[in-house]
């Protein structure tokens, strides 16, 4: 299965489409990401966003890469149920989870994944744990927003 090819506009992938948060700009992505996105002001956290066939190892498997991406340890099923949120979306419901680093530099991740078509989409906030919370607020609007795209 390939995976999907953006578009010229920028905000939209076969299969999925967003609306970027006032002030966010969007770099066309590299390799496996789709795209980069980054908030207003300079804050040390950037967005990503990867697309791949069918659930991509399973959603305990996923949810332990992240917490190892800030130095967590692993979880089990209830640990990552309790630290999963469900939203919303016109492209159908998004597992949301929000991890924070322990340490001396804190980071904070914040992951949703949307499943439509046969794919997943895994949109990521990663970076400073207090620029992180900053951005939060509209990382989480534009995954509310998220919609089908049909293809091209």
């Amino acid at each position: 299965m390939a995976l999907p090819f953006p578009n010229s506009g920028g905000a939209a992938v076969r299969g999925l489409a967003w609306t970027l948060p006032a002030g966010w700009r969007e770099i066309p992505g590299n390799g496996m990401r789709l795209a980069t996105f980054v908030p207003p002001g300079g804050l040390k956290t950037e967005a990503t966003v990867v697309a791949l066939p069918g659930d991509s190892g399973g959603e305990l498997a996923n949810a332990n890469r992240w917490r190892g991406q800030i130095g967590l340890p692993a979880t089990d099923e209830a640990g990552m149920a309790a630290a999963r949120t469900t939203m919303t979306t016109k492209a159908g419901p998004a597992a949301i989870y929000d991890f924070t680093g322990a340490g001396a530099v804190r980071t904070r991740l914040i992951a949703a994944a949307v499943t439509t078509g046969g794919t997943t989409w895994f949109f990521k906030l990663m970076g400073d744990a207090s620029a992180t919370e900053s951005a939060r607020p509209g990382f989480l609007t534009m995954i509310k927003g998220l919609t089908p795209d049909a293809p091209k």
